[in-house]
């Protein structure tokens, strides 16, 4: 059998007054013996891409955005396995201690909970009609008299937008089979603020930012004008004393949570997260650096605004060579839907590039998964065709041998894998544009810039 346990918390109201005393009776997932108690637990959740392209088409459409809220959410998932589980402390009294209860229903503590949980809820959506994104299974979509309404779950969390009818009949819907909280208009999901105005929407982490700064004792600090100073090499930083890597990881893990809205940092957040096993005094510098940049910018966030054409474009980037220690380049890269930015990455690239066309090559490689993917949302909330997306790329060698088999002496050597982004382009599934450097806006995210050319782009 399964080991049990009681959980207790005192929950406060705003005012710090007790509105109520909660104990939860929950299981100890870690006695389960898997291919016994459990088999499959893995539980898909929705990327934060998926949620700033809702957000983004929302606000273009003029739709307003809904949230609701499962209580007890794992306790709605039928579990299929046969568990048994202790009785309750305090209940032995009552029942003979040699009695056990077998499990019908999930709960809390269960390596299967959420499993269970999605499945049943996967199963009630697609009873009602919708169907499922391709490109992300939480994001569910249905059309009614050509009326679309989207949802986009988050394990008990869900956001629906759309046609206003559609949302009010989708929650009675969601409150006759679970027990529900309608949160009203979307303003908190996530750790993400959202206001939502006539004419568009800024979604920002203004609260959690602070929350950042006073964690490591920054909310008084100088401030800087970009997250990295101008011409900042990792491996300067690779030698000297050590720092403690426990603090270190929590200033690191706390900046990623915050690039889901800040764009601006991402490629700082990523020199930081290549230090995590042995962190030096430069690279906790460096990181502090950050935070005073972002004292004078917690406010920033992503403005969202109406506009008639939703159109998906992108821009990509590399940094040949950038490590001289292993000679590996940087790719960058963003994709916007209408006026704001939607995903975007800053990621070292797996293999040494012998040239800056490979290394634009490889990057346009890795664009190019990233717009298919969000090319099956658009697809899958629209259900038409969709004109070819455009990549602005600095490179014209890039674009050249993206579009025939040139250079061959010089590209036979390159991973087979870089090469589907020649299909994409005979295709016409995307195009590759050329635009000059000194306009590439995603150069932020493949090296430190000066502060006037990060403030430009």
């Amino acid at each position: 059998m399964v080991g049990s346990r009681w959980i207790y918390k005192v929950k406060q109201a705003a005012d710090k007054s007790v509105e109520k005393y909660k104990a939860r009776f929950v299981a100890r997932g870690f006695s389960q013996i898997e291919g016994i108690d459990y088999e499959e637990t893995f539980a898909p959740v929705t990327r934060y891409s998926s949620i700033r392209t809702i957000l983004s088409l929302s606000a273009q459409m003029g739709w307003h955005i809904h949230q609701m809220d499962v209580r007890t959410t794992f306790l709605n998932g039928v579990i299929e396995e046969e568990v048994y589980i202790e009785q309750p402390e305090g209940f032995e009294v009552f029942n003979s201690e040699s009695h056990v209860c077998r499990l019908k229903r999930a709960l809390y503590g269960l390596k299967q909970a959420p499993r269970a949980w999605y499945t049943r809820i996967d199963n009630y959506f697609i009873g009602l009609g919708f169907s499922k994104s391709e490109a992300d299974h939480n994001l569910y979509q249905i059309v009614v008299e050509g009326k679309l309404l989207s949802i986009v779950l988050y394990v008990d969390d869900l956001i629906l937008t759309g046609d206003e009818l559609l949302i009010l009949s989708c929650k009675d819907d969601l409150a006759k089979e679970f027990e529900m909280k309608d949160l009203g208009l979307l303003h908190y999901f996530l750790g993400l603020e959202i206001w939502q105005r006539s004419g568009g929407m800024f979604v920002s982490q203004g609260k959690y930012a602070r929350e950042i700064l006073e964690k490591f004792n920054m909310h008084g600090c100088k401030l800087v004008d970009s997250p990295l100073p101008g011409g900042w090499r990792k491996e300067d930083a690779t030698s000297g004393e050590e720092v403690d890597a426990t603090v270190y990881r929590q200033l690191v893990g706390s900046l990623m949570y915050l690039v889901n809205t800040r764009p601006d940092i991402c490629y700082g957040v990523n020199q930081l997260s290549q230090a995590m096993v042995k962190p030096t005094k430069l690279f906790w510098k460096a990181g502090k650096h950050v935070l005073r940049y972002l004292r004078g910018t917690s406010g920033y966030g992503l403005w969202y605004k109406q506009e008639d054409e939703v159109k998906l474009c992108g821009f990509m980037d590399a940094d040949w060579a950038g490590r001289p220690t292993d000679r590996k380049s940087t790719s960058g890269g963003v994709f916007s839907i209408g006026s704001t930015t939607v995903s975007w990455y800053s990621r070292k690239q797996r293999s040494v590039a012998l040239s800056l066309a490979e290394a634009e090559y490889m990057a346009t490689s890795l664009a190019a998964c990233e717009a298919l993917w969000m090319r099956k949302i658009l697809v899958g909330l629209f259900g038409s065709h969709l004109d070819p997306t455009m990549i602005y790329c600095d490179n014209q060698s890039c674009i050249k041998l993206s579009a025939n088999h040139v250079f061959h002496d010089r590209s036979k050597h390159i991973d087979i894998r870089y090469h589907h982004i020649r299909d994409c382009v005979q295709r016409r599934i995307m195009l590759l544009s050329y635009i000059p450097t000194e306009d590439q806006d995603v150069d932020i995210r493949t090296k430190a810039l000066t502060r006037r050319k990060f403030e430009y782009h």
